[in-house]
């Protein structure tokens, strides 16, 4: 059984402790804490209940669902004829770090987000942001132009910047 599947595992808990390593914007983390309580107390979840909860409109909630998904951490199912939010990527974070260190891994990851292998400049650029770049911020950046399919390396560059430009 999976760590945060123990019974004696406060899951939220976790969320909380591990915030800066999660890149949760303050309406992400709330939805995060919001989900798992839900599944915990078997409290049917949708975009209504959530915005309700955290006073905001239900487009607002969607995005966020989105971004979520976007960054790997919620999966929504079917199941049984239910809508199940799971949020185990969440929690696999840690392992999920240790292969995305992997240099090829990350070039894997960009060629599957464009659909295409990459060219040699391109790789030669990403090779130079992990000399400037800590690897989660470029997997961040990717992910945030793939979320708002601007999948090009100018774009990329420039979420690359500013994000270290913030955290400066």
């Amino acid at each position: 059984m999976k760590w945060y599947k123990q019974n004696f595992v406060n899951r939220r808990d976790w969320v909380l402790d591990n915030l800066e390593n999660l890149e949760l914007t303050h309406i992400e983390s709330l939805v995060v804490l919001l989900i798992d309580f839900c599944n915990v107390n078997r409290i049917p979840i949708n975009l209504e209940y959530l915005a309700a909860k955290c006073h905001v409109k239900t487009t607002d909630i969607d995005k966020v669902i989105s971004m979520l998904c976007a960054k790997n951490y919620l999966e929504i199912k079917a199941i049984n004829k239910n809508i199940v939010f799971d949020l185990s990527k969440l929690f696999e974070i840690e392992a999920n770090e240790q292969t995305n260190t992997n240099y090829t891994s990350i070039f894997d990851l960009f060629e599957n987000e464009f659909g295409r292998p990459l060219v040699s400049d391109e790789l030669n650029k990403i090779s130079e942001w992990f000399k400037k770049y800590d690897t989660n911020l470029i997997i961040y950046a990717l992910r945030q132009a793939s979320m708002y399919q601007k999948l090009n390396f100018a774009y990329i560059q420039k979420i690359l910047e500013n994000k270290n430009n913030e955290r400066q």
